[in-house]
């Protein structure tokens, strides 16, 4: 008996032991794909003379990314520019003599998000109003295809460089769906969806083969909004009027030499003619450097310390009630893990080093009980006595606008996809392509109802009845809540609501937003909060903090749950190994050269 037991504890330990080896074996595999495809910035000397240089050819996005074991993440190759390190680097280098100039380059197989060129474009006036000299190249503002916040950010420089055979692919902003009911009906399947109310467009193009008179309406508002603020960039990039902004906007796209005529390119030359340019004007001393780099240098050059700590919470992608592990979300990354959200309000309000919160949302929405549970934890930071902002990326619509209802103050950009305040619910019902395919479903059930959600056929009256008891709490709930939050008559809420979509603009002036500006103005915005100049230096400090191969490790470990003390042991003397190697692991994140290891990912310094 002692014989069988000292074996089992002895396989125990070294299936153990193998878990172990495999799991870190995995990590160590993922950690260094993720930096073969992400390499560290080459380390360089503090130059006296530097050009600023934004690489427009990748993506701009709203965070840095932390490391992760998602699919996506993991094979995306792209260098990515946080936003906020491209705004708050023009802002910064408008007033240090050292940046003589900001440099730029686009490419058409990458346009940055509307929001994310108006945001740029603010702190590009601001840098220009400076009179240092502001270039962009692009072998094509579009190309065949189109172009219109890349070349609306593009606008906003001083000298725009085009290739020659490239062009500027400005033309009208419209909507275009595909509808599949008819498709669908072909196949045998039904969408049976319930909405509240007719404004809300979630699911129309598969119950219907065109837009709803409502919605059309509706999408016909958006899309003159948005047209109109996209001439606006042009006017005031090129500095002409509105009407000449709104005739290039309709007569596009452009050739090369045509582009030139109408000036909206300065000079037609070659990459290399632009940098021999360069070279010219700036002088060959001067030294190109990225935002991030330079935000980098002029934090550990400053040496006035930081006045508070601003929380930064980032809401993005879908909001689900969905397990924020598992295989699901290793092939899914643009989701909200609720829970963490909900830890890091909770984190948030209990540090007594944070002075106020910036909550960041870009999300069309989701399940409405992981909205609440989000919506309910804002509220209960407030309690905190710390002023909650609310900053709106490309969209925060539905359940996105949910979570943002109850902030003290809610800024979003002009372009900002807002409001939708609606609910749908319903399922699809394939009974038409089972009886197509031949396949049989036989029910075994203790009351009719129970076949509520059975995909075989549409509700019945019960059925259906019981859906629209479910769909009209949830409608009220939700619009009493925003009328309560934005201090809106409830009478007046169904010109509102309805799930009518509105752009920040247009949300302004029926009272869903406060204020229209990027994150860089609610940031200075909750520095007048809390008793701040503008020019004071604060403390970003992202919650939850952004995944490291460490934390990673450690949660998967602290998830597999064997060996109880062995597995904390192990966890222990992981911890105290990564911390003594972290300095050679990072010099050797780029292939044995030495780097600068960027704290961008976990703070900023404004």
């Amino acid at each position: 008996m002692i014989l069988n037991n000292n074996i089992k504890q002895f396989l125990l330990r070294l299936f153990a032991a193998i878990g172990m080896i495999v799991t870190a074996g995995m990590i160590v595999g993922a950690y260094a794909t993720w930096n073969f495809f992400h390499p560290e910035k080459k380390s360089l000397e503090v130059p006296k003379a530097m050009v600023l240089a934004l690489d427009f050819t990748s993506p701009v996005v709203e965070q840095a990314r932390g490391f992760s074991l998602s699919l996506p993440a993991l094979l995306d190759e792209s260098n990515e520019t946080p936003l906020l390190s491209i705004v708050r680097a023009l802002e910064n280098a408008k007033n240090d003599p050292k940046v003589k100039g900001i440099i730029a380059q686009f490419s058409p197989a990458e346009s940055p998000a509307l929001v994310h060129a108006q945001e740029i474009a603010v702190a590009l006036d601001h840098f220009r109003a400076s009179g240092k000299p502001t270039y962009a190249y692009a072998a094509s503002y579009g190309d065949f295809a189109p172009g219109r916040s890349l070349y609306a950010l593009a606008s906003h420089f001083d000298n725009i460089w085009l290739q020659p055979i490239g062009a500027v692919a400005l033309s009208p902003l419209s909507i275009e769906a595909p509808f599949g009911k008819t498709a669908l009906g072909k196949l045998g399947i039904e969408a049976d969806f319930l909405r509240r109310e007719e404004y809300k467009s979630v699911m129309e193009n598969i119950s219907r083969d065109s837009f709803s008179p409502p919605v059309r309406a509706n999408m016909e508002g958006m899309v003159f909004s948005l047209n109109d603020q996209i001439a606006h960039m042009l006017a005031q990039g090129r500095k002409i009027d509105s009407a000449k902004a709104n005739t290039l906007l309709a007569n596009g796209p452009y050739t090369a030499n045509e582009a030139l005529k109408e000036g909206l390119v300065t000079k037609i030359g070659y990459e290399d003619e632009f940098f021999k340019e360069l070279d010219d004007k700036l002088g060959k001393e001067t030294v190109s450097v990225d935002s991030s780099y330079y935000l980098y240098v002029q934090s550990q050059e400053r040496k006035d310390e930081p006045k508070g700590t601003l929380a930064v919470i980032y809401a993005e992608g879908m909001i689900t009630d969905a397990p924020p592990e598992g295989p699901y979300r290793l092939a899914q990354e643009e989701m909200i893990d609720t829970g963490a959200i909900v830890q890091a309000f909770e984190d948030a309000a209990k540090d007594k080093d944070v002075k106020a919160i910036l909550f960041r949302i870009n999300s069309p929405g989701g399940s409405p009980v992981a909205s609440e549970s989000i919506r309910r934890a804002l509220i209960k930071a407030k309690e905190s006595k710390k002023p909650v902002y609310v900053s709106m990326g490309a969209m925060a619509a539905s359940g996105g606008y949910w979570i943002a209802m109850d902030a003290d103050r809610i800024i979003a950009d002009p372009a900002t996809i807002t409001g939708s305040i609606g609910v749908v619910a319903g399922k699809f019902v394939i009974g038409g392509l089972l009886d197509k395919l031949g396949v049989k479903i036989d029910t075994v059930g203790v009351d009719k109802n129970a076949s509520l959600w059975s995909m075989r056929t549409p509700f019945d009256a019960r059925g259906r009845e019981r859906m629209n008891v479910m769909l009209d709490e949830t409608y009220k709930a939700f619009t009493d809540n925003v009328a309560a939050a934005r201090k809106i008559p409830l009478e007046k809420m169904p010109t509102i609501a309805k799930g009518r979509v509105f752009t920040g603009e247009q949300a302004v002036k029926v009272g869903l937003v406060d204020e229209l500006g990027g994150m860089d103005f609610a940031i200075a915005s909750l520095k007048k909060t809390m008793g701040l100049q503008e020019t004071d230096r604060v403390y970003l400090k992202q919650f939850p903090a952004p995944e490291t191969p460490e934390t990673l490790a450690i949660r998967i470990l602290r998830n597999l749950r064997f060996g109880g003390a062995m597995a904390l042991s192990f966890m222990q003397d992981f911890q105290r190994v990564s911390s003594a190697l972290r300095p050679v692991i990072g010099a050797l994140n780029d292939h044995g050269a030495i780097t600068a290891k960027l704290p961008m990912a976990y703070r900023q310094t404004n």
